[in-house]
């Protein structure tokens, strides 16, 4: 049985791989989620994910932090079938999950965003 952890090893923290991944990354969108993603040689993870939420759409900490609690929640419990895809190719991957909307959405709504959002994902690293 899969584990559904999101441990600190699979959080991207690199500040040369960040600029890297928003200067040269493939974006998709699943609305209210938009990822850009990158393939990555160095890192150790299969996929190191930042989740980001501007501050501009939400003014206080305390809304970013719940949209970012409910986006790590969605991705730890979805992020299996991406996983598999990277490890059956031998690849891996950095990826940035940023949230477009102005508005709080249900975590069910969106955990439903995020697993057509990683298969968005998936389906555009295979055209490429």
């Amino acid at each position: 049985m899969k584990r559904n952890t999101f441990p600190l090893k699979e959080h991207l923290k690199s500040k040369r791989v960040i600029e890297k991944l928003y200067a040269e990354g493939a974006s998709v969108t699943a609305y209210p989620l938009r990822a850009v993603f990158l393939e990555q040689q160095e890192q150790e993870p299969i996929a190191a994910i930042l989740i980001s939420v501007a501050k501009k759409r939400f003014r206080h900490a305390v809304d970013r932090n719940l949209v970012k609690r409910r986006i790590r929640e969605a991705y730890r419990t979805s992020k299996h079938p991406l996983i598999e895809a990277l490890e059956n190719n031998g690849k891996k991957m950095a990826i940035a999950i940023l949230y477009i909307d102005t508005k709080h959405n249900s975590t069910a709504f969106i955990k439903r965003k995020m697993e057509k959002l990683l298969d968005n994902i998936i389906t555009k690293y295979r055209e490429a």
